[in-house]
């Protein structure tokens, strides 16, 4: 992440002879970048809102813990899923030190950012680039990792070797999120070489298919969960981490720029396929969607991923515990997750202040959005429902449960995203309390849903009417959120 640091940022670095940054020492400018982060996270949700988000981390994973723990979860699935979570989070703050200014100003407005200030003073970008993700490593390994770590406490028990337990484990945990934010790093600056995406998708998919024809990606876990492994593939993966780093900064090209093209009138040709009046602000919506990069697809990516995360899971629980979950249910309920990622990327470029130069009301604004995030988030996430379904032989019974399910669900989860977050849905992951609002909120719908999900395979024909209801009065419940989100932080607006 980056801060909102400005003369803090300009003005210890100094004149150099060299414009490489000589001037300004490595922990000086560590410290600065340390500084940096801590106002922008106390500048967006406030001191303690900030500050007590660990504190939410450890109740929520060492409560997930005890709970998988008490219905027979075997404790080396536990540690595999925290690896998981802490590779996956270190895959997305790899991003974090490419971050466009336009995204960061929607968000702050007007700022100037120690990263960005190498075009303006003498340092240099690629040392300036892993000074601040050696920053993120070490703030993020104690904010959001270390709080994981503490999980460790309840799979060894209370003992005097806990706290060593715990430093272990946070050990292996921080390893692995640095391996993921490298991977991250390394990628972005392949693409900065001017590799096409596809490219990149297309060697990652071979590299996948590969391991799993020869068998090999049996002993992923060997080197991704490093406690579980020996001390030489622990050293592997820390020295291989530094040498994909160095690399990946070595490679990467600072002046890359996406290559000039020729535009037509798509907002004209859009806005005509739409089979809406005054329907301008979703053409926009959408246009700014296909804009981005990844555009349309990236939804589609997103559900895609769930949708495999969920298919892990299902067959983890099934060798545990000897049942599958009714498929349908146990799909649709999740599925509907998809609903923040989507709202999230219709709104990662945009902002709500830039609509209020316009004639039109921040209540049109949040309609456009809820319109356009039906348009998008419907085909996203019904193609991997279906493929779920068939794939698992689900009855159709519990197929058409499930996609009630997912519908009402997903315009849920959606209603309760935009009325908790407006139009930052990111913001919210550092807050304390809208984090806890939320994971609260989710939980009222999701819990109840896959707990009867496994209680009665195939679900019986009430219980399939009980959920399919309760489907309905949750995506009313999300209607009615979304509904009020407009005139909420339209009221919010003013008065700030």
């Amino acid at each position: 992440m980056t801060g909102t640091g400005t003369s803090d940022s300009a003005s210890p670095a100094g004149p150099t002879r060299n414009g490489s940054g000589a001037g300004l020492s490595t922990p000086r400018l560590l410290a600065i970048l340390f500084r940096e982060e801590w106002r922008m996270h106390t500048e967006l949700f406030g001191g303690w809102r900030f500050a007590t988000f660990p504190v939410v981390i450890a109740v929520l994973t060492v409560g997930a813990t005890v709970a998988l723990l008490e219905t027979g979860t075997d404790p080396g699935t536990v540690v595999g899923g925290l690896h998981v979570l802490a590779l996956g989070f270190g895959l997305y703050s790899g991003t974090a030190g490419f971050a466009g200014s336009d995204m960061l100003e929607n968000v702050f407005g007007e700022l100037s950012l120690l990263l960005s200030s190498s075009t303006m003073l003498p340092l240099s970008r690629r040392r300036l680039l892993g000074v601040f993700l050696l920053k993120d490593a070490l703030f993020y390994g104690v904010a959001f990792v270390l709080p994981m770590a503490l999980s460790s406490a309840v799979l060894e028990g209370l003992s005097a070797s806990a706290l060593p337990s715990v430093a272990l484990f946070w050990l292996s945990l921080c390893l692995v999120f640095a391996a993921g934010m490298a991977t991250t790093v390394a990628l972005i600056a392949v693409r900065t070489q001017g590799v096409p995406p596809w490219a990149i998708g297309l060697a990652i998919g071979v590299a996948v298919i590969g391991g799993w024809v020869t068998g090999s990606l049996g002993s992923v876990r060997a080197v991704f969960v490093p406690i579980d492994g020996s001390a030489i593939a622990a050293g592997g993966l820390a020295v291989g981490t530094v040498a994909v780093a160095t690399v990946a900064l070595a490679v990467y090209d600072p002046t890359y720029g996406r290559p000039s093209r020729t535009a037509t009138d798509r907002f004209a040709r859009l806005s005509g396929t739409l089979p809406l009046e005054n329907d301008a602000l979703v053409t926009k919506t959408l246009l700014d969607l296909a804009r981005s990069s990844g555009g349309v697809w990236k939804p589609f990516v997103s559900s895609t991923i769930l949708l495999a995360l969920v298919a892990a899971l299902v067959g983890v629980v099934d060798s545990i515990t000897g049942i599958a979950p009714a498929s349908g249910i146990f799909f649709g309920g999740v599925l509907g997750l998809s609903a923040f990622t989507t709202y999230n990327w219709l709104t990662q470029f945009d902002s709500l202040e830039a609509y209020l130069t316009y004639p039109v009301s921040v209540e049109d604004v949040f309609r456009a959005k809820r319109i356009a995030f039906v348009l998008v988030g419907a085909p996203a996430v019904a193609v991997p429902y279906l493929a779920a379904v068939l794939w698992f032989d689900a009855t159709v019974v519990d197929a058409v449960v499930g996609a009630v399910l997912l519908a009402g669900y997903a315009l849920y989860y959606y209603g309760l995203t935009v009325y908790i977050a407006g139009f930052d849905p990111n913001e919210f992951l550092f807050d304390a309390v809208r984090f806890a609002t939320f994971t609260v909120g989710v939980a009222v719908a999701l819990v109840p849903t896959l707990v009867a999900g496994f209680v009665v395979v195939p679900p019986s024909l009430e219980l399939a009417a009980a959920l399919g209801f309760g489907g309905v009065v949750m995506g009313i419940v999300g209607i009615v959120l979304s509904s009020r989100a407009g005139p909420r932080w339209d009221a919010r607006y003013r008065t700030e």
